[in-house]
């Protein structure tokens, strides 16, 4: 089957898409989005598409070369005569202030510049766009493909993640949808080669410092030598899972339906009839029941047994599970902080209530580097007031210095021998709404400081009466 008939039939098949829906491609410039564009472009009548825009994303990370890439991905909107929508980001910077991969902050730089031209909800569109979302979108087009898919299968595999050949990179997930995603990077080529089209090399993908560059050109050959056919027979593998997935998890919504009873905020699951089903279903009705909880705990929670009286199970997004007998309760959390949050910043100090600890932030200079539990240091260059301090709440994670995963603060405060009625207290210090500093405790590996390191965000956390320092 060609790149198009594959193309066309996932359209239909798996994207659910619409006839008269307008398209945003976003294009790298690269050999993937180049063919999406022009597929779409090509049979845009045939489709039935009023509206085709491109976006693209300057990383600011490769110099001339991004630039060029830019340059090339607007030339090419200007032939097309479609509208193009440039947009330009600091992703190293980003990655450095949030504590995340190079990878992970450009994907979320990207998908929030796309959505901002995508429809929202409630919509108006009007002529030259909407005041809210600015374009009027109706779908985001990404050019993922089965190669891709393949990839994310062994990531998925290697990283122990459940379930992994139902967990492909799905051909649609709310306004988003991957035309490609059952052709492979050897047919995305042909494709190109037939219509004569160019497209760029992005240099970083041959970088083995990225995981899926190892796997891409390390593990995948490897791979191909006993199957030469590899994605296309894992792509068939990902359409049964799909279609295994969907089948399941309706079944599961259904089942969902009949075994919960509302009553205000409060949701009760009957898990004593639950448990008379296999446990592929009662996993799946708890996780649409409790979906904040991870696959581990979801696992702790079979099998499902009367309980001796009511105990607390778990706890996130402000909610809390608990068993009790044969019922497992979701309730809002009564134990809200107790108190608001401040503002912290170099003209204001926050008093912390409860404790009677004062935080204080400043700028200094390099040569005043000197780490310690209650100042803690940051690359002004990435970080800076003002901040916002709030009491701990449960759920509260963080990514610790010097490491690459999250830790729930609940393990630091066991850790650190914390005494549970002083944690509902515990100030944290966030920036855009992410935390920074668990004071006098432990500070994320965001913006760190390096040789290069000129001007320092200090915070400090002063304990004893009235927020003084003590010895």
């Amino acid at each position: 089957m060609s790149l198009i008939r594959k193309a066309e039939d996932s359209l239909k098949r798996e994207c659910g898409f619409k006839r008269g829906a307008s398209v945003l491609v976003a294009c790298s410039g690269g050999a993937d989005s180049v063919a999406l564009l022009h597929f779409l472009h090509s049979r845009r009548k045939r489709l039935g598409i009023t509206d085709l825009g491109v976006y693209h994303l300057n990383h600011g990370l490769r110099g001339a070369e991004a630039d060029a890439d830019e340059a090339f991905v607007a030339d090419l909107a200007r032939t097309l005569d479609i509208p193009f929508h440039p947009d330009r980001a600091d992703v190293a910077a980003y990655a450095a202030q949030h504590g995340i991969s190079l990878e992970m902050a450009g994907r979320k730089l990207r998908y929030a510049g796309l959505n901002r031209l995508l429809e929202s909800e409630g919509c108006v569109p009007k002529k030259g766009g909407c005041y809210r979302c600015y374009g009027c979108y109706g779908y985001g087009a990404l050019g993922h493909t089965a190669s891709d898919n393949a990839e994310w299968i062994l990531i998925s595999l290697i990283r122990g993640r459940a379930e992994p050949f139902l967990w492909g990179i799905p051909a649609k997930r709310g306004p988003y949808i991957r035309p490609l995603i059952r052709c492979t990077r050897a047919e995305i080529l042909d494709y190109l080669k037939t219509h004569h089209l160019s497209f760029r090399e992005d240099s970083s993908n041959a970088s083995l410092s990225f995981d899926r560059n190892r796997i891409r050109h390390r593990i995948m050959p490897l791979l191909k030598e006993l199957n030469p056919s590899l994605e296309e027979t894992l792509s068939r593998t990902l359409e049964v899972g799909d279609l295994l997935n969907s089948s399941l998890d309706s079944q599961a919504a259904e089942l969902l339906e009949r075994l919960v009873t509302s009553k205000g905020r409060t949701s009760e699951l009957d898990t004593s009839e639950l448990s008379g089903y296999n446990l592929v279903t009662q996993l799946r009705v708890l996780r649409l029941f409790v979906p904040w909880l991870g696959a581990k705990d979801l696992l702790g929670l079979l099998p499902l047994e009367v309980a001796k009286g009511t105990r607390e199970m778990a706890r996130g997004k402000g909610k809390k599970l608990c068993a009790s007998y044969d019922r497992l309760v979701l309730e809002d959390c009564k134990d809200q902080p107790l108190w608001e949050p401040c503002v912290l910043s170099e003209a204001k100090d926050v008093l912390v209530p409860g404790l009677g600890w004062r935080l204080r932030v400043y700028e200094g200079k390099r040569d005043e580097f000197a780490p310690r539990d209650d100042v803690v240091f940051f690359d002004a260059s990435f970080i800076k007031p003002p901040f916002v301090v709030r009491p701990w709440r449960e759920g509260d994670r963080i990514v610790p210095f010097g490491r690459r995963g999250e830790v729930k603060l609940k393990r630091v405060f066991s850790d650190r021998k914390v005494p549970r009625r002083m944690r509902r207290y515990w100030p944290l210090v966030c920036k855009d709404d992410e935390v920074v500093w668990a004071a006098g405790l432990i500070r994320s590996a965001g913006a760190p400081v390096t040789s290069s390191t000129r001007k320092l965000t200090i915070l400090t956390l002063l304990r004893g009466e009235d927020g003084k320092q003590t010895a």
